[in-house]
């Protein structure tokens, strides 16, 4: 067989590179530290570690959002547990207004604190978190939840929506609470009323219709479910409103003069409507079974402030005194129940964090098992390969001299 001088050197140069190769493969596999650099290498494991990447990803991703549900839930916490406080001292100054020794400036000094107090509870109840949203708003968080209408009652504008945040493949765990089963949804101690101001009203600034408390708790049981309706009129001797039964139409109280500020009273409550309001503005008497925390409070600064030192006025007073304890006591509870609900997921979210550890340490075990490389293994790979070039650079250049010239 005959050998050609370019195949005996295309044959050297071949193996050359091949070992080459093998040494840069070794060479790049202990810079990376991985035995796997490409599909090509191992096509099964490479499928197997791009799954355990991905679920190493996820895991991340898991264990970052149990962080942000831990951190809102503490806050959370935190800001009801403030709450409860500011109620338990409104609790306090209301069994103080409860002394038969106070007269109307000591109930008004209370009054003033109470104020105070109430502005600090709409204050906590607003409460936005790290990333800006409403605490309490339910989904509505980029509104603030707790606002005051024009009379300087506050009303709850957000929804009954709770923002879920998955912790784990078929975990959700709610991350805030809805203002309106915290605050609002509480069942009243009796049957009780709210006021609102008609949306259509063209008076400028508007008239404005306080809180009003029940002065006739039997009348207004008897009245009760049904609402009124303060319609206002021009008459020939100025401005009148008739008080309306607003299912049936029916005119309760007629023709009635008006007076800015002056108590209305219908039904077994009374309230006021200050300002100038046009003919064919309206006012609305709403009756519930059920008083927001913000509501009891306001209750209880009219109360204290409209005092009667008759001993009518004191019967009504303390009436009202022990209804608000009854309603802070509805309040306290529904706080304590969602503290309690609150502790329950913190434990369900530390549980879950713990199985994420667990599943992340494994993986990355089989993760490593797949793709690390031994470098003990690498190290005696290399010196050998590197034996086998030196032979090889060896080996070519000797061949490459052998010449049929040398021997004539």
């Amino acid at each position: 067989m005959r050998v050609s001088t370019q195949q005996l050197f295309g044959r050297g140069i071949e193996s050359i590179n091949d070992v080459n190769a093998q040494l840069q493969k070794t060479q790049l596999q202990m810079s990376a530290n991985k035995k796997v650099l490409t599909p090509a290498d191992d096509p099964v494991a490479s499928t197997r570690i791009l799954q355990l990447n991905q679920e190493l990803a996820l895991n991340d991703q898991y264990q970052r959002n149990i962080n942000t549900v831990e951190n809102n839930l503490k806050f959370e916490d935190g800001i009801l547990g403030s709450i409860n406080d500011v109620i338990q001292r409104v609790r306090e100054l209301t069994i103080n207004a409860g002394n038969g020794a106070l007269n109307g400036d000591d109930l008004k000094f209370i009054s003033a604190e109470i104020k105070e107090r109430l502005g600090q509870l709409a204050g906590m109840m607003n409460s936005q978190d790290a990333s800006g949203e409403f605490m309490f708003g339910g989904f509505q968080g980029k509104e603030e939840p707790f606002q005051q209408n024009i009379s300087g009652s506050y009303t709850y504008k957000g929804d009954e929506g709770r923002r879920f945040i998955q912790i784990e493949a078929s975990v959700n765990i709610a991350a805030t609470e809805n203002g309106k089963s915290v605050f609002m949804d509480l069942p009243a101690a009796k049957n009780t009323f709210y006021t609102e101001v008609g949306a259509a009203n063209q008076a400028s600034p508007p008239a404005i219709i306080t809180t009003g408390q029940v002065i006739d708790q039997e009348a207004y049981d008897a009245f009760y479910p049904e609402d009124m309706v303060i319609k206002f009129k021009n008459s020939l001797t100025g401005l009148q409103y008739d008080i309306i039964e607003s299912s049936s139409g029916k005119v309760l109280s007629p023709d009635v003069v008006y007076v800015s500020g002056a108590p209305i009273t219908a039904e077994g409550v009374q309230f006021e409507i200050v300002g100038e309001p046009l003919a064919g503005d309206s006012f609305f008497v709403q009756s519930t079974a059920k008083q927001g925390t913000l509501t009891t409070v306001e209750k209880l600064i009219y109360g204290l402030d409209h005092f009667n030192p008759t001993s009518e006025g004191r019967d009504v007073f303390d009436a009202l005194l022990e209804d608000t304890l009854t309603n802070l006591d509805s309040a306290e509870t529904s706080i304590l129940e969602t503290r309690s609900h609150i502790g329950a997921r913190l434990n369900t979210v530390d549980s879950t964090r713990e199985q994420h550890l667990d599943i992340e340490v494994l993986t990355k075990e089989v993760l490593s098992d797949l793709q690390d490389l031994d470098y003990a293994e690498a190290i005696s790979n290399l010196s050998m390969q590197q034996f086998i070039l030196e032979s090889a650079y060896s080996t070519f250049s000797k061949v490459t001299s052998l010449s049929l010239f040398d021997r004539l």
